[in-house]
Order: C-alpha cells, then sequence, then structure tokens
C-alpha cells in the first residue's frame, strides 16, 4: 500500500500550484465543506472571530456567529475551558491541534459529543502565531448538517405538536373512512355497521327503532338534463336537509346513488313520520321533491337487514304510486 507522504517531507507536492497557491486559498475558503472561522491572538486566552467563510456562515452549537465576538463563547459554557486550552496550546506550539468536544446534559440543555475541532495556526513576523484558522469538519455533524439541541422543554413542546398532528391527520383518516366523500353523512358500510349496533341495542332493551329509507324524485333527469353537476348539488341538499331534520342521536348515511337512510331510535311510528314531513317542507323552497318509505323495527325481525328490506319495498310502491309520497305499513300512504 502507498503511503502519503506528509507535505513538509515531500518538497515537490508545491509545483502542483505553481503560482496559484493564492487562488487555491481563496477557493477552499469559499466553498470547503465545513464551518471555517479565522481567530485573531489579542493576547493569551483572548481569541476574537475576525473572519468567517462566506459559504458556512451558520453556527457552532445553534449560536449565530459573528464577527467580533469571543470565539469561546460559541461554546457551551462547559466547554470553554477545553477550547481555550488547546487555542493556547496551538499558539504556542506553532502546530496544528485536533481535539474532539464532548458534552451530555447541562441545566437540561443536550450538549455536543465528539465534535471535532482543527485548529492551524497563521503565523506571520518572526513565526509569532497571530491568527488561528478554526476548521469544523462536516464529518463532525450528521449527514453533514449541524447537531441540533433542544432544550428539555423544547423536545417536549416538539413532541406534543407532532402528536397533536398524528391525531388530527388520524381523525381525518378516520372522517374520510367512515363518511360519504359528497354529502358529508355516514357511506354505507359504517351506515350498516352502526344500524346493527343500534338494532342489537334497542332489541336487548325492548326500546323502538324507526327507519326511513329515500330518494330524490326524478333524480336521474336531474343529471340527464341539467348534468351531473347538478345531480351532486340536489345530494348535497338532500343530505343538508336531512342533518338538519334530525337528532343528534339519529343515524344518517348514503345507501346509494340518490338513496338515504335516516335510523331514528327510541322514536315511534308518529316521530318517524314527522320527520319525513319536515323534509319534503323544507326541500320543496329547494325546488326537490322525495318519496320516502318508512318502517318500524319488529319482533320477528332477525337483523337490520329485514328492517332496512321492509323499508325498500315501501319506498318503492311510493314511486310506483306517484312519487313525492311517504308510504308506510302502519300507516295511510300520506301524499
Amino acid at each position: 500500500m502507498p503511503m502519503v507522504m506528509p507535505i513538509e517531507h515531500n518538497p515537490e507536492f508545491r509545483r502542483y500550484f505553481n503560482d496559484d497557491t493564492d487562488s487555491i486559498l481563496h477557493a477552499l475558503w469559499d466553498f470547503f465543506p465545513a464551518q471555517m472561522v479565522v481567530v485573531n491572538v489579542e493576547e493569551p486566552n483572548n481569541f476574537i472571530i475576525e473572519a468567517i467563510n462566506s459559504s458556512q456562515q451558520t453556527t457552532l452549537h445553534r449560536k449565530p456567529i459573528g464577527l467580533g465576538d469571543d470565539f469561546v463563547d460559541i461554546f457551551p459554557a462547559s466547554l470553554k475551558a477545553e477550547v481555550i486550552k488547546n487555542s493556547a496550546r496551538c499558539v504556542a506550539e506553532g502546530a496544528p491541534v485536533r481535539f474532539k468536544l464532548s458534552d451530555s446534559y447541562i441545566n437540561g440543555v443536550s450538549q455536543l459529543n465528539n465534535y471535532p475541532v482543527i485548529l492551524i495556526p497563521i503565523t506571520k513576523h518572526q513565526g509569532i502565531t497571530t491568527h488561528l484558522l478554526c476548521v469544523v469538519p462536516s464529518s463532525g455533524f450528521d449527514s453533514g448538517t449541524q447537531p441540533i439541541l433542544y432544550s428539555e422543554q423544547e423536545v417536549e413542546r416538539r413532541v406534543k405538536e407532532r402528536t397533536d398532528e398524528l391525531v388530527a391527520i388520524n381523525h381525518r383518516l378516520s372522517y374520510l373512512a367512515t363518511h360519504d366523500w359528497l354529502t358529508d353523512v355516514y357511506n354505507r358500510r359504517h351506515l350498516l355497521e352502526m344500524a346493527t349496533i343500534e338494532f342489537n341495542r334497542v332489541g336487548r332493551y325492548g326500546l323502538s327503532l324507526g327507519l326511513l329509507m329515500l330518494d330524490i324524485d326524478h333524480f336521474k333527469s336531474i343529471n340527464d338534463e341539467q348534468g351531473h353537476m347538478a345531480g351532486d348539488q340536489a345530494l348535497k341538499t338532500v343530505a343538508h336537509a336531512i342533518r338538519s331534520a334530525v337528532r343528534e342521536c339519529d343515524l344518517v348515511g348514503r345507501y346509494g346513488g340518490d338513496e338515504f337512510i335516516i335510523l331514528a331510535p327510541e322514536t315511534d311510528i308518529q316521530g318517524v313520520r314527522s320527520i319525513a314531513e319536515r323534509l319534503r317542507s323544507t326541500l320543496k323552497s329547494a325546488n326537490l321533491s322525495i318519496s320516502v318509505g318508512i318502517t318500524m323495527r319488529e319482533r320477528h325481525d332477525h337483523s337490520i337487514d329485514d328492517v332496512i328490506n321492509r323499508a325498500d319495498h315501501l319506498l318503492l310502491n311510493a314511486n310506483r304510486n306517484g312519487r313525492n309520497r311517504i308510504e308506510s305499513v302502519s300507516l295511510v300512504s300520506i301524499p
């Protein structure tokens, strides 16, 4: 394996640069992927920042670097002594010094871990070191970036903020999974799940359960003659009217196409009928009419499907008998 000769032991190395040494140094200063600062050695243990390489004017330890700042002040208080010691050593020896800074938590703030720093002496007259070049290699950072240091309170705030975002996203996903995207009422799958739970509950306690199935009269004609946007608006209008007409405990869902189901627990036939009549009256002002099938849970019903099927047949009768009407097994049809 070939050996790499140090520059001072390999004079031929300098011939590659010819007379371009200054331009190369300027290029390194401007574009080298590391933080570099020039520090003026004013007196022992007094190091003032005089220059910062333009491409890396960011921060050390999340503190802004400014010209005229005390070099050691940009480091955590617990590490200043280490920085001063190595800076003084670099000045005294007139040779580069490489060291690492490590810390854990000081006053609840996360500190540095194995943070590499290189100090290079800059000599002028008679070999006297007047400045130091401080280089923080990119290898000292994760993925080439600075370590991100947060207080415990900041970590807690960020965790809470992220948790709140995830909770909001989960709520939104849950809503999208259970609601019809157009009308904002329950979709068919979730409606049937909730209806089954309610069916079993009222059966267990011997309570009443009313169910309305309705559709929009001449809905196909609305789509064909006025366009599907008009049809979508009609669906939204009906869904809004339904939500305004029912109680909070009632279940509302889009069963399919222009068909909606309303489940009214602990409501008798007259209460269910009043819902249907309010809906017809409200939608009349929007130039829409509906046909409705009304039924109640009966003792011989084995599942919510039995109640829905009965309401479906009553809705079919309402459509066959001229539409814009309410049909019920227990009531005379209401034109």
